[in-house]
């Protein structure tokens, strides 16, 4: 048990220090599709407390894949720093080797060469030596007169021999400069080259990091618009469940229409001037039982009377209230849901928080107020469109 438990956890360490931050999305997008399983099994309120611990532990692990990223890409520029002067020191070594052989090989011929001019030299001196010798016995003899030439001719072919020798040495050290020079020139050459493919290295690792920028800021567009399909796939139930209430009530408004058809009905203009003649009719009324108060003899009346005489009125006025407040034109209720609040509203707006945060915020939706506010994120690339609940708003 403790080895595999050693073995998953190197393996652990392994893929952490291989993760980069598209794998941190990756993650999220898995995390999210978790969530999201056991809100359908258990509800909203088991992963109340656990949306912003894993919230926080993945805007960790997205800091530390960015920190890793940027140190590897250092660590691979020393890397290649390091091999380039391991290879120049090597080229170095390798041809002072070349040089220390072939010097030593010049030396060696130079020596034995030496060896044997010398050699021969003093074989030519005892060779004069004993000539003189036999020259002074035998000066009587005509033979004598014969050998200082042999040895002339001999010394002369012995000359033009060493002469050979040294021009032949010399053109021997003139073709190993032209190596030399050569080999220089190809080091040089060389030299230049490994310089072009560490500018063209630089250069691939510079385009490197901008496409990963890309790729990143392409991926949260991406997430952005899934999410804005997702919020307009929402409005668009939201909608259709609206369409669905008006038309059943523009049904349950036209059904009795079909049932009375042959009831009287009467415009809106019409009832207009029906009260309004109604009113003035009262109001003559009233001035008129007015004037007959005035014009009869002070007398109380009887009580029956008066209130006979004011009970009528009563219900009179009441029942005209509400026809006015019932027929009133100007004052009918609202048909149909409240138009909902704009997503770009200025109270909505919080401050800037990062991409795993808005990957939340966008999968779940705002509406619950089930965690704080400032738990607020961006929409990864795979689970924009992922998240049908709207129960949990981060």
């Amino acid at each position: 048990m403790p080895r595999n438990f050693i073995q998953m956890s190197e393996s652990a360490n392994n893929s952490i220090q291989e993760i980069s931050v598209v794998d941190v999305y990756d993650l999220a997008s898995d995390i999210g599709k978790e969530c999201e399983k056991i809100i359908d099994a258990y509800g909203t309120d088991t992963v109340k407390s656990l949306i912003p611990k894993c919230i926080t532990a993945l805007e960790m692990l997205e800091a530390f894949a960015s920190e890793r990223e940027i140190v590897a890409s250092e660590l691979q520029d020393l890397n290649a720093k390091i091999l380039k002067l391991e290879n120049e020191k090597v080229e170095r070594s390798e041809s002072r080797k070349r040089f220390e052989k072939e010097l030593e090989a010049i030396e060696e011929s130079w020596r034995s060469e030496t060896r044997e001019l010398l050699e021969a030299i003093s074989r030519l001196q005892d060779e004069n030596r004993r000539l003189e010798k036999e020259r002074s016995a035998n000066t009587s003899t005509p033979s004598a007169n014969n050998s200082p030439n042999r040895t002339q001719i001999e010394d002369f072919h012995l000359i033009q021999k060493l002469k050979e020798q040294v021009d032949k040495q010399r053109t021997d050290m003139k073709n190993k400069e032209m190596d030399i020079e050569d080999k220089s020139c190809a080091i040089d050459a060389m030299k230049s080259e490994i310089e072009r493919l560490k500018s063209t290295s630089c250069e691939t690792k510079r385009k490197s990091k901008i496409m990963q920028v890309q790729v990143k800021t392409l991926c949260e567009e991406r997430a952005d618009f899934l999410a804005k399909i997702q919020d307009q796939h929402r409005e668009m139930i939201s909608l259709k469940k609206q369409l669905g209430i008006a038309e059943k009530e523009s049904e349950e408004l036209m059904s009795p229409v079909d049932d009375d058809e042959h009831k009287p009905r009467f415009t809106v203009a019409e009832l207009k001037e029906v009260l309004a003649e109604r009113n003035e009719l009262k109001k003559r009324v009233n001035d008129l039982e007015e004037e007959l108060v005035n014009f009869r003899p002070p007398q109380p009346p009887p009580p029956t009377a008066t209130a006979d005489l004011k009970s009528p009125e009563i219900p009179i006025q009441q029942s005209s209230i509400m026809t006015e407040s019932i027929y009133d034109p100007y004052d009918l209720p609202v048909q149909g849901p409240l138009p909902q609040e704009p997503s770009d509203a200025p109270w909505k707006k919080s401050t800037q928080s990062s991409g795993i945060r808005k990957f939340f915020r966008k999968l779940f939706s705002e509406n619950d107020t089930a965690f704080p506010r400032s738990f607020t994120i961006s929409t990864l690339t795979k689970m924009a469109l992922s998240g049908p609940h709207s129960d949990i708003s981060i």
